[in-house]
């Protein structure tokens, strides 16, 4: 391959900057993005997929993309270009039915040598389901288990914060260029991600989110992450898309299962049913895997299965420290509350209740309910949601 056909495949790859194609199929079947490059309106339209709409755009796009300038651009901005064809380009991607032509990368890649794990669930979540995606995030972290998400609100950006809080990698997946932070409301994380892991897209530069773009930002997420945790989901929710493309590359699905009535614990039960592992510790996921994920091979011959098992043992211990937040979800830490923090703490939960549900509860009268739940916010292990209404955090 000539040295220049970069320009080429970076002008192909960035192509899909309004909608999602197979770029990479109809490379090849064009004879590379050079070839691409340099055909007419007449010769697009005959190959598969393009209509005359699309061979029209193909050209404008050729027109207006000044390819070592774009280039120069991209690659000043520190960001990286990754063909498939690139030793860099990870092997779980290359594996997967309709993978990316190429990725664009702010930061690193998860590392190939070690397990990965997908923390996905819905924006609106809620405090229980916060609790929770914090807490495993954290757990895996400390397993040094990087943690793949979209970046989104709620559940996705709330363990990936967690992850990289407690000193771990995550990585993010956008449906966007990868120099567009997106939520804006996530520009923090953005820029942790970016320090502490990385930010990945198969969209080039300036692409702005649009709904189209996110089906096919999942699969990437599906296949970076050797097991899909889903914490929170409604019965019909975009994570269940993230499922769907995980279970047809292979992957195991677990679920943090929740109340039966609460419609962020739909799509959870549903996939319980369906078989999805229900898991409400790291530990539950380390199970699953030391159980699947590959070592590497022997570097000699007279290894046993007994250091297969030995090292599998390895990967599921926690580091020293970290035994007590690998432990479980949702524990609580209860330091230095009176007797009537205690109480009210003691009646929280992480799905709001009323006060008037928490003063018979606690048995507290309404003045020694208000100073304590005030003390609670204040030291960070209450909230208050809506007028009256409070969640433990």
């Amino acid at each position: 391959m000539r040295t220049d056909d970069i320009l080429y495949d970076f002008w192909w790859a960035c192509f899909a900057r309004n909608y999602s194609m197979p770029l990479c199929r109809i490379a090849f079947e064009a004879g590379g993005a050079r070839r691409l490059y340099g055909m007419e309106e007449k010769q697009l339209v005959r190959l598969k997929g393009i209509s005359e709409e699309c061979a029209q755009e193909i050209i404008r796009h050729r027109e207006t993309f000044d390819l070592k300038e774009e280039y120069r651009r991209f690659v000043e901005s520190g960001a990286r270009f990754i063909p498939y064809y690139s030793a860099e380009f990870p092997e779980r991607l290359r594996r997967i039915s309709g993978h990316p032509f190429a990725i664009f990368v702010k930061g690193r890649i998860p590392p190939e040598n070690r397990p990965s794990v997908a923390l996905v669930g819905a924006r609106n979540c809620s405090e229980y389901g916060r609790k929770a995606a914090s807490d495993l995030a954290t757990a895996l972290a400390g397993y040094g288990i990087p943690v793949v998400s979209g970046m989104a609100l709620g559940i996705d950006g709330t363990a990936q914060m967690a992850c990289l809080n407690a000193g771990g990698e995550s990585f993010g997946v956008l449906g966007s260029g990868v120099d567009v932070c997106y939520p804006a409301a996530n520009r923090v994380l953005y820029e942790r991600l970016c320090e502490q892991g990385g930010i990945i897209s198969e969209y080039g530069p300036g692409t702005k989110p649009k709904a189209c773009l996110f089906p096919a930002r999942n699969r990437i997420i599906a296949a970076l992450s050797d097991v899909v945790v889903v914490v929170e989901a409604r019965e019909k929710s975009g994570t269940g898309i993230t499922v769907d493309m995980a279970l047809e590359q292979g992957k195991d699905v677990a679920i943090v299962p929740g109340r039966i009535t609460d419609p962020l614990s739909r799509g959870c039960i549903q996939l319980w049913k369906q078989g999805a592992v229900p898991v409400t510790s790291a530990e539950d996921i380390m199970e699953i895997i030391r159980d699947n994920f590959p070592l590497p091979r022997p570097e000699h011959a007279g290894e046993t299965a007994r250091d297969n098992c030995s090292a599998k043992e390895e990967l599921l211990r926690p580091p020293s420290g970290a035994d007590a937040k690998a432990a479980g979800i949702l524990t609580g830490n209860r330091k230095e509350l009176t007797g009537e923090e205690e109480k009210l703490y003691a009646a929280l939960d992480y799905y709001a209740k009323s006060a008037e549900q928490l003063c018979q509860e606690s048995a507290l009268n309404a003045l020694g309910f208000m100073s304590a739940v005030m003390k609670l916010q204040v030291k960070g292990y209450a909230k208050e949601l809506g007028k009256d209404f409070f969640v433990k955090i």
